[in-house]
């Protein structure tokens, strides 16, 4: 892996030139992290490890205070499992932190209509999902709720599991074009959907029509992150990069959230990175990490990050 090192100061005056060392990827001690860690943080990435949980290279304590849930209602910690793609708020310094509120949040949920011969790729409400392996036991027809995270309109997936409810889902980035509003890729109509602006996050749950290719929803997301562990202080986010027209160019697919302008995010165009810094009502990066694509290779090199910050 190649790395390279620079400070705060430095990434805002030269852009995201290098990778961070993994032993220094939060590479200043913030006043909130002495301050007891004042404000929250938000981590979004996909489950690789218990012990705690493990997300993004994060060691995220749960506390008789965590709540788990996804779209479809609460959750509890034992339904939680590896290759779940989590958005999660928690309390406290870096090196300590609590989890407030734990939202496994689905990509897709709803039906398989296209399985390739090697189960690698398939598609679930016309959206392209590609697994890293052809194990998962799912057929057409099935329905199937999807972990893992967008890369444009595809999403590469980490985990599928059963359906356990008779609904569908999309969430991730909305478009909007002329006349038409797309969560995903996903074209979604219904009461709220003129009001979502473009760019922004939004979980749309209802019933996917395969004739039109739309889905009509009966309840409607609009935040990723809800305050549950006070205001967002920093990010710890896992994913792919899509171009935008605004400045710096790029955002991470499904997010929901902007980067800084002057950020140079070109090296990372094209691989899986987990991104760290300050949240401001914008992505302030201060370190990228290139993952790998292979799942093991991946979680060694997580569970590293998160040995090396503890």
């Amino acid at each position: 892996m190649t790395t390279g090192k620079f400070t705060r100061r430095a990434a805002l005056a030269t852009g995201l030139s290098g990778l961070l060392l993994p032993s220094v990827v939060w590479p200043q001690s913030t006043e909130r992290e002495i301050e007891g860690g004042i404000g929250g943080t938000g981590i979004v990435g996909v489950l690789t490890d218990f012990g705690s949980l493990i997300v993004s290279g994060n060691d995220v304590e749960i506390t008789a205070e965590t709540t788990f849930s996804d779209d479809f209602g609460a959750l509890s910690e034992d339904d939680i499992a590896i290759g779940d793609s989590l958005t999660i708020e928690a309390a406290g310094p870096q090196r300590a932190l609590m989890a407030r509120r734990v939202h496994r949040t689905y990509p897709v949920v709803g039906r398989i209509g296209i399985l390739s011969s090697d189960r690698r790729r398939l598609t679930v409400n016309g959206v392209v999902v590609r697994m890293g392996d052809g194990k998962h036991g799912f057929t057409v027809g099935d329905r199937v709720a999807v972990s893992g995270l967008w890369r444009g309109n595809e999403v590469i997936g980490s985990r599928l599991s059963e359906a356990i409810d008779d609904l569908d889902l999309v969430s991730g980035d909305v478009t909007r074009g002329l006349g038409t509003v797309r969560i995903g890729g996903v074209d979604v109509r219904g009461l709220g959907v003129s009001a979502l602006a473009n760019g922004s996050f939004a979980s749309a749950v209802g019933r996917y029509d395969t004739e039109t290719g739309t889905l009509r929803l009966e309840r409607l997301t609009k935040q990723r992150f809800t305050g549950a562990a006070g205001p967002l202080a920093r990010l710890s986010i896992e994913g792919y990069l899509d171009t935008t027209d605004a400045a710096p160019g790029y955002r991470i697919a499904g997010l929901g959230h902007s980067f800084e302008r002057n950020l140079d995010l070109r090296a990372y165009a094209e691989t899986r990175v987990l991104f760290n810094g300050a949240y401001t009502g914008r992505f302030a990066a201060e370190s990228a990490v290139v993952l790998p694509e292979t799942i093991a290779e991946r979680r060694r090199l997580l569970r590293r990050l998160s040995l090396e910050r503890g």
